[in-house]
C-alpha cells in the first residue's frame, strides 16, 4: 500500500491534513512544498516584521517592552520549531514509513488490538488537543478584544503610545493610524498569531501519534513476552519453522524490542533540537509571564491578557513533559513483562536472548529537549516550582 495513502484512510488522518497545510508532508512533491515555504515567508514574514517594529517603538517604556518581548520570544519559538520540521522532513518520513510497515506486518489478532487500540486513543487525544488549543485561543482574542472597551484610562498623562495599543494580541506597528484601521489590524495580528500556534499545535500532534505508536509497541511487546509460551493464533511465517515456539517468540521480542529503541532514537533526533528551543524561551517567557500578572493585578487589561496567555503556556510545557513521562512508563514494564515470563520453562537459548531483553529495558527509554532536559514529571516540577517559587 502506498504510504501516502496509508496514512490518508487511517487514524493518522489528521496528521496528514495538518502537516500537508505547512508544507511538512514528506510525501507531498517538493514544488508544493517550497510553494507553500514562499506562501508563509511573504504573509505572515511580513506580520513579524510589524511586530519587530512595535516593539522597537515601546523601546523606552519598559512595561509595554517586556510585554512585547513575550509575543516575540513566542513566534521566535514557533519559527525555529518551523526551521527544525523542514530540515527534519527526511527522518519524518523514515518514522512515518517505519509505523506503516509496522501497522501492516503480521502480527496476532490480540496484538492489532492491543496495538490500534493505542492508535485510536492517540487520534482522540490529538483532536481533543486541538480544540482545548483552538478554545483557548479563541478565549484569549475574545479578551483582548474586550479589553479594548473596558479599558479606563486611570491616568491622563499616559502617552498615546500606551493607549493605541489596547485591544491587539501583541504591540505593532504598521505604518498607519491605528485608530482607523485598528480592525483590520486586529485581524491581521490574530491570523499570524493563529498560524504560529496552529504549526506548534501541529507538530505537538504529530509527537502524539509517535509516542502512542511507541506505546503501543512497548505494550504488544510486554503482551508477548508475558505470554511466550501460550501464544498459538499467530498468522506469520514463523509458523513453519520447526523450531522451538518460546524460542521464536523470545527472538521476535528482542527483534521488536530493537526496532523500538531506534523508532525513540529518530524521535529525539527530530524532535530534541526544537523542543529545546521551545523549552527553553519557554520557560524565560513564563518567568516573565508570572512577573507581568503580578504586577498587573490593578491593570484589568493586563491582568487579563498575562493570566491567559501564562495558563496556555504552562500547560503546554505540561503537555510536553508528560509526553516523555508516558514514554519512560510504557519502556519500564517491558521489564516487568520480561521477568514474569515463564523463562523456567523455556529453552537455554530462550532464556539468554530474555536476559538480553531485560538488560537493555531495564534503563528505561527517555525523549530529551537537546540532550539536556529529560522530559518527566520530575522536570516539570522543576520548572514550575522555580517559576512559581
Amino acid at each position: 500500500m502506498d504510504v501516502d495513502n496509508f496514512f490518508q484512510n487511517s487514524h493518522y488522518s489528521i496528521n496528514r491534513i495538518l502537516l500537508s497545510i505547512y508544507g511538512l508532508w514528506p510525501f507531498d512533491t517538493k514544488i508544493k512544498r517550497y510553494m507553500i515555504y514562499i506562501t508563509m515567508i511573504l504573509v505572515f514574514g511580513s506580520g513579524f516584521i510589524f511586530q519587530i517594529l512595535g516593539t522597537i517603538d515601546a523601546w523606552q517604556d519598559p512595561f509595554e517592552l517586556v510585554d512585547s518581548l513575550t509575543f516575540l520570544f513566542l513566534v521566535l519559538t514557533v519559527i525555529c520549531k518551523m526551521i527544525c520540521g523542514v530540515y527534519m522532513v527526511p527522518k519524518i518520513k523514515l518514522l512515518l514509513i517505519k509505523m506503516q510497515e509496522y501497522n501492516l506486518s503480521p502480527k496476532s489478532n490480540k496484538e492489532c488490538e492491543i496495538h490500534n487500540s493505542y492508535t485510536i486513543y492517540g487520534q482522540k487525544m490529538a483532536t481533543a488537543y486541538l480544540y482545548f488549543i483552538t478554545g483557548n485561543v479563541i478565549i484569549f482574542y475574545i479578551t483582548v478584544c474586550i479589553t479594548r472597551f473596558i479599558h479606563i484610562k486611570s491616568n491622563k498623562n499616559d502617552t498615546l503610545l500606551n493607549e493605541a495599543q489596547v485591544g491587539v494580541v501583541y504591540r505593532v506597528n504598521y505604518i498607519v493610524d491605528f485608530d482607523t484601521y485598528y480592525p483590520l489590524i486586529y485581524i491581521h495580528t490574530s491570523l499570524c498569531l493563529s498560524f504560529n500556534i496552529l504549526l506548534a499545535v501541529t507538530l505537538d500532534i504529530l509527537s502524539i501519534a509517535m509516542v502512542e505508536h511507541c506505546r503501543g509497541l512497548f505494550a504488544v511487546l510486554s503482551y508477548r513476552l508475558e505470554n511466550t509460551l501460550s501464544e498459538n493464533d499467530y498468522d506469520s511465517p514463523t509458523k513453519t519453522f520447526k523450531k522451538d515456539k518460546s524460542y521464536l517468540n523470545v527472538a521476535c521480542s528482542f527483534r521488536r524490542h530493537a526496532e523500538t529503541i531506534e523508532f525513540v532514537n529518530m524521535m529525539n533526533a527530530v524532535y530534541s533540537p526544537s523542543l529545546f528551543a521551545h523549552l527553553g524561551l519557554s520557560i524565560l517567557v513564563l518567568g516573565i509571564l508570572e512577573y507581568q500578572v503580578v504586577t498587573s493585578t490593578e491593570n484589568t487589561n493586563r491582568f487579563l491578557k498575562h493570566i491567559s496567555f501564562l495558563n496556555s503556556l504552562l500547560i503546554n510545557v505540561f503537555f510536553e513533559n508528560w509526553q516523555g513521562q508516558r514514554i519512560i512508563d510504557s519502556s519500564e514494564k517491558v521489564f516487568d513483562a520480561a521477568y514474569n515470563a515463564k523463562w523456567y520453562n523455556m529453552p537455554i537459548a530462550a532464556r539468554k536472548l530474555l536476559v538480553l531483553i531485560m538488560m537493555k529495558s531495564k534503563k528505561p527509554l527517555i525523549l530529551t529537549a537537546g540532550k539536556f532536559m529529560i522530559l518527566s514529571y520530575v522536570t516539570f516540577n522543576g520548572v514550575s516550582m522555580s517559576i512559581l517559587s
